[in-house]
């Protein structure tokens, strides 16, 4: 089995998915304008870049709310450990798609094509996938929509201290991080030695 992905991996999906967006908007006109971009907290509270800088435009936010570990391929992932002894965990990039306009139609119409675009380019494999990541050659990521709850998107609003936005939430599956190989320890040997008993 081949490589699987660095401990940088989640931040490459989330670029990988920001640079497909990214590719898909300058071929729509009516988009040419439209930037996608990987958004923090902060970022999404404030709609200022770490510069303070006011984020100009239209834009589409990326922000992962929650990171969780894919239950359903961990048992196959720990059976394979325990032959080669190498540790991995399948995780689940839990995201939100946010679009920030001048008007509510804009903002509409961004995010169909987002959503336009995550459909129909919904696994993310070899060049796709940012370098970064230290992607194995067999690596994918899909990106499904995820059935994330009103009250559980309020609530995450809440959270974040800022007003409520329209949203589409998505989940990018599975991102596997592969453990570090340790060096090698070296053979012990045992050596026996036999003394008779002398005269």
């Amino acid at each position: 089995m081949g490589s699987m992905a660095g401990y940088q991996a989640l931040a490459a999906a989330g670029l990988s998915i920001v640079a497909l967006l990214n590719r898909r908007f300058r071929a729509v006109p009516a988009a040419a304008q439209l930037n996608a971009f990987l958004a923090s907290t902060n970022e999404l509270k404030t709609m200022r870049n770490n510069q303070g800088l006011l984020i100009q435009q239209p834009a589409i936010a990326l922000y992962c709310y929650r990171v969780s570990v894919d239950s359903e391929t961990r048992p196959g992932w720990s059976s394979v450990a325990s032959i080669d002894g190498i540790p991995r965990i399948p995780l689940r990039m839990h995201f939100l798609i946010a679009a920030w306009a001048p008007n509510a139609w804009d903002e509409l119409r961004f995010l169909g094509l987002a959503a336009q675009t995550l459909e129909c380019d919904s696994i993310l494999t070899g060049p796709l996938l940012d370098p970064v990541g230290e992607w194995g050659a067999g690596d994918a990521v899909q990106i499904v929509p995820d059935d994330l709850a009103l009250v559980s998107m309020s609530e995450a609003f809440q959270a974040l201290s800022t007003d409520f936005r329209l949203t589409l939430p998505y989940i990018a599956r599975v991102i596997c991080i592969e453990g570090r190989l340790e060096p090698g320890r070296e053979p012990v040997s045992t050596v026996a030695t036999r003394t008779e008993a002398g005269i």
